[in-house]
């Protein structure tokens, strides 16, 4: 089938979401006159926001709010600051968030699917408002902002026939670029024609939803996208 749109992760496919993190992380400790390791925090930071969201989405108590989950995750990461931290701390951690660097060849790879005249959009946890920030640092314009906010989680199933309602294409007809296990597991099981960009050689935790394909950064796409 015919290719007829494609969708980008951002966090995980676009940018370098824990380097980024690690920086805000790193200029708190020094505010602080503190020597810890700002890079193990950023990880942590990570990894709880991402458990964060699951366990939303799972006890169905509240409607998505990336920006809840940063914040819970951020206050379980220095939940041993002393004094805890401040409302302006957490607000210039948060702010991270809108200014994370992209990967070094994400300008260069979007330039080129920019050129395949295929509609072109995010699909993302990301409230809305931090992802169209964020996404000015791009070379590129997308068609659509496809945002979980107000709604569920990634990898429920209903955010990916949300992206397809929004393009108005079939399954077969889309290609996402998942950045994390979680996202390709979520497409895959929707239909959804998934490359993952496995920077780390992980593995998906079922391997019956493991995408088709696996490239090791951005630059690997390009071969399933056809010519431009």
């Amino acid at each position: 089938m015919a290719l007829r749109a494609i969708t980008f992760d951002v966090y995980s496919a676009l940018f370098d979401t824990v380097t980024g993190l690690a920086g805000a992380v790193a200029r708190l400790f020094q505010q602080r006159g503190l020597g810890e390791d700002p890079a193990a925090v950023s990880s942590l930071w990570r990894q709880k926001h991402m458990e964060h969201l699951l366990v939303t989405n799972s006890l169905e108590r509240e409607r998505a709010s990336n920006r809840r989950s940063i914040e819970a995750a951020a206050a379980y990461a220095l939940r041993r600051l002393s004094p805890p931290l401040s409302s302006s701390e957490m607000r210039a951690l948060v702010s991270a968030w809108e200014r994370l660097p992209p990967w070094p060849e994400a300008a260069e790879v979007l330039r080129e699917v920019r050129r395949r005249r295929l509609p072109l959009a995010v699909l993302s946890n990301g409230d809305e408002g931090m992802l169209r920030a964020l996404l000015t640092s791009l070379p590129v314009q997308f068609d659509a902002v496809i945002s979980t906010e107000g709604w569920k989680f990634k990898p429920h199933p209903s955010v990916y026939r949300m992206a397809l309602e929004r393009l108005r294409v079939r399954p077969d007809e889309l290609l996402h670029i998942a950045g994390s296990a979680i996202d390709a597991m979520g497409a895959t099981a929707a239909g959804i024609r998934t490359v993952w960009v496995n920077r780390s050689g992980d593995a998906v935790v079922d391997s019956l939803l493991a995408p088709t394909h696996q490239v090791g950064d951005l630059r690997g796409i390009l071969e399933f996208i056809g010519p431009s």
